[in-house]
């Protein structure tokens, strides 16, 4: 029933009408009110979608009953208040988004327990405090972990660039630091072995072709005799009588 035009609360005959219903999508409609007065059959759903409505208040502590639940999205409402503690009661939800709304607090802990989570989005919030780390959280979206917390100037904290109060400045890794010089010790060993090993070469060669000692001292000897003369002349030019013409 996505963007099926309902407008106000979730009225009592949906949960009677659709008792044995595992999805909830009323996403993309005008429903208002709080989020999910719940029924007993509501235990039995596995996803919830009530993104894009006029929700308001705050999210029900009761949510953390609904065991099954694999995904809920809760996104571009109006709620309030933190979220619950008990979401990490939902051990097997692969999806969270509660981004887009109006939430406070802290970040539950318990997040990072949910090891079949794969999706994580609460960006655009009012939440404040330390990220949660470790275990789950630190696997989401490697390639941009900060984009699931964007938004909420009162977190702090590893994936986001702000440090929390108390945090002490990254320290280099003394291990990284002894990596980098013998690296440089590498390089210039090798770089005086390469020097040496070529030396040898030419005096190899010069020592056992004479044809190559010949050519070797007969240019050395022409490129003596032009720079001597080079010298003489610049000398002479720089230092001869001014009245000599």
């Amino acid at each position: 029933m996505s963007d099926a035009a309902l407008i106000g609360r979730i009225p009592d005959w949906f949960w009677t009408t659709f008792s044995n219903a595992r999805n909830l999508d009323l996403s993309y409609n005008q429903i208002s009110g709080q989020v999910l007065e719940y029924r007993e059959n509501a235990i039995y759903l596995m996803s919830i979608d009530l993104s894009c409505n006029g929700l308001t208040g705050q999210i029900l502590e009761e949510i953390g009953s609904l065991l099954r639940l694999v995904n809920l999205n809760l996104s571009s409402n109006f709620l309030s208040g933190n979220i619950p503690y008990k979401i990490g009661n939902l051990l097997s939800l692969e999806s969270l988004d509660l981004s887009n709304n109006q939430l406070s607090g802290e970040i539950p802990p318990g997040l990072s327990d949910l090891t079949s989570l794969s999706y994580l989005n609460l960006s655009y919030n009012n939440l404040s405090g330390r990220i949660p780390s470790g275990h789950q959280l630190d696997t989401l979206k490697t390639d941009d972990p900060a984009s699931m917390y964007i938004g909420n100037p009162g977190l702090c904290g590893h994936p986001l660039p702000n440090a929390c109060p108390g945090d002490q400045p990254a320290q280099e890794d003394p291990a990284r630091w002894h990596e980098d010089d013998s690296t440089q010790m590498d390089f210039h060993l090798g770089l005086t072995v390469g020097f040496l090993a070529g030396l040898w070469i030419i005096f190899c060669g010069l020592l056992c072709r004479k044809t190559w000692r010949y050519a070797y001292f007969s240019t050395f000897d022409e490129l003596y005799d032009k720079v001597h003369v080079f010298f003489v002349v610049t000398w002479q030019q720089w230092f001869r009588n001014p009245g000599t013409n």
